[in-house]
Parts: C-alpha cells; structure tokens; sequence
C-alpha cells in the first residue's frame, strides 16, 4: 500500500511540472516613443540631445529627426535647449545635469564652439561619450561630428546666387552668432566664393544672431547705408526671412535677391511667392536622425566614422514645388 502511494505521488510531481510548474516571464518595456523593446533581447540607452533652442525650425527638425532614430532603434531619448536661445551657460548647465543623471550618451549642438569646451571635457572625464552635430566642438573629445560642410553650403548657396546676379552687384552678408564655428565657416565660404567674381562687392557683412527679428533691423539699416544693393546672403533662412520683410516694407520686393540656408517652411513659402531667391537644404532632420544613430553605433561597439558628412541641396524656383509637396505630406 506504502509502494502504491509513493508511486501516485510521483506521477502527480511528473504531471504538475508538464502542465508548466515551472515558468519563465519576458517582460517589455515601454521607450518614451510609445515601441515595446523586449528587455531581455535589447539594452535600451539613454541618450540626450542639446540643442542651440528650440525655436528656430532648422533645430525643430534636427530633434524631429533624432526622436525618429530613437523610436526605430528602440532608446530613450531626452531633448534639451536652453530656456534663453543660443545661450553658452545654460547649455553647460544641461551638459552638467545630464552628466549627473549618468546618461549612456550626449548628442551635443554647441551654441559656442569654444565656450562648450569644459562641458564637453567634464562628460569625457564621467566616461560619456559625446555626438557632435552641425556646429563644430572647439575642443575635448568627442566621438564623431555629424553635419553639413558650412563652408561648402555657403560656397554653392553664394555660387547659384553670383550667377542669378549675372557676376556683378553689391552684395551684403547677414551672419551666425560671434564665436559658432558654423557662423564662422558660413561667412568664409561666401566671403571665397564672391571672391571669384571680380563685379561683385560686398558691401557690409553684419551679424543678426540668427535671429530673424533682429535681422530685419540690421537689413533695414544696411539698405539705409546701401540703397543700391542688389542682393543679401544670409546664413540661416530665420535671417533671411528677416531680410525679406525689411526688402518687403522698403519696396524693393523682386529688385533684390535674398538667399538663405535650411530650407524651413517659411522660406520655401518666400521662394514660391517671389520673396525670396533660394536657400540650402541642410537636411537637419537626417543630422538629428543620424547623430543618434551614430550614438547607439558607437555605444554598441560599431565602427563609426570621425567625420559624417550630410549632403546639401539648392532649393529655388527649378525645385520649389517638389520641396513643398514633401511638407504636405
């Protein structure tokens, strides 16, 4: 009898563990895009993007494009901008918060190539590595630089607009911040390639920051010193489209070439209406796309290269309606 009921228990035991006794859970977990990324199967990084601000399109598109990799590859991704546009301090705060919280890695966007340094140094000393994107960090490590060649941006978009001019007229120049590497490097490549055109002379070249309002008014002192300009390089579409209203509110509307950089939504709407010349498609949203992208590369061990070169497109009245189906879409 003792025999009979030790042999029942075992068969119970045997049966209990088929029907699943012992069970092993896979739990997901969900990323700030809303993807379900199994745990078990991929690490998810934390990565941050600082921005220059986030009111200018050019970095709207850039975060719009990071937030797209961060959602295909399945990683958290934190924007960031100072609360004041272009501000060096405030971003060395955020670099320095974002050390503490020991993200896996920083996509950075300096607001000044030289005064990011220390920030840029305190993550490579925290063993965090750094993604520069679109302006050049002057110094520390960083692990790659993803962007436009500025110079060469400026080159083409200063070429196509020498040969709308017919190679000579006056010409003034609207420029970046004081101290941005791609402030810097957008000017000289105007600066060369006029150069090359013996009628043409630049008359004034001034900084408005980026800025389109502050733009408008330098553009609407310059044509006060210079009535008889016949076009305006600006070195970003907000500054451009600065330069539009001032051409605008003075009458002058079709008698001056305005070109830009970036190819935002406002400018293309200009380049349509006959308000604005051309500008540059700077594809910002595959700088923010791959700047991630290269981040999660490098922290999965990946080869990446130290230079990551996003091409550039002229956008004038030849293309214009192409560019602008794409933003209805």
């Amino acid at each position: 009898m003792k025999k009979l009921v030790v042999i029942l228990m075992v068969i119970c035991l045997i049966i209990l563990t088929g029907c699943g006794g012992t069970k092993t859970e896979s739990t997901t977990e969900s990323t700030s895009q809303g993807s379900q990324t199994p745990k078990e199967e991929t690490k998810q990084y934390k990565i941050t993007l600082i921005l220059k601000n986030l009111t200018n399109p050019m970095w709207i598109s850039v975060k719009d494009g990071a937030e797209a990799a961060a959602k295909d590859y399945g990683v958290e991704l934190t924007a960031l901008a100072p609360l004041k546009a272009d501000n060096n301090e405030e971003q060395i705060r955020l670099v320095e918060d974002t050390i503490t919280k020991r993200v896996d890695a920083i996509v950075l966007i300096p607001a000044d190539s030289m005064g990011i340094i220390p920030a840029v140094e305190k993550a490579n000393e925290a063993n965090i590595p750094v993604i520069n994107v679109n302006t050049k960090v002057g110094g520390g490590k960083v692990e790659t630089f993803v962007a436009v060649e500025n110079y060469d941006a400026a080159a083409k978009v200063s070429k196509a607009l020498a040969e709308k001019l017919g190679g000579k007229g006056k010409v003034i120049i609207l420029e970046g911040k004081a101290g941005a590497q791609s402030a810097i490097d957008l000017k000289q490549g105007a600066v060369d390639t006029f150069k090359n055109y013996p009628d043409i002379e630049i008359v004034a070249s001034q900084t408005a920051n980026w800025n389109r309002a502050e733009a408008m008014q330098v553009t609407q002192n310059l044509l006060q010193a210079h009535p008889d300009v016949n076009a305006i390089f600006a070195s970003n579409d907000e500054m451009a489209m600065g330069a539009v209203e001032a051409v605008d509110q003075a009458g002058l509307t079709g008698k001056i070439l305005i070109a830009g950089l970036d190819a935002n939504a406002d400018a293309l709407q200009a380049i349509k209406e006959g308000k604005m010349t051309l500008t540059c498609d700077k594809r910002g949203y595959d700088q923010g796309y791959v700047g991630v992208e290269a981040a999660i590369k490098f922290l999965n061990g990946e080869p990446i290269d130290d230079r990551i070169i996003i091409d550039t497109t002229i956008v004038d009245e030849s293309n214009i309606d192409e560019y602008l189906a794409k933003l209805k879409k």
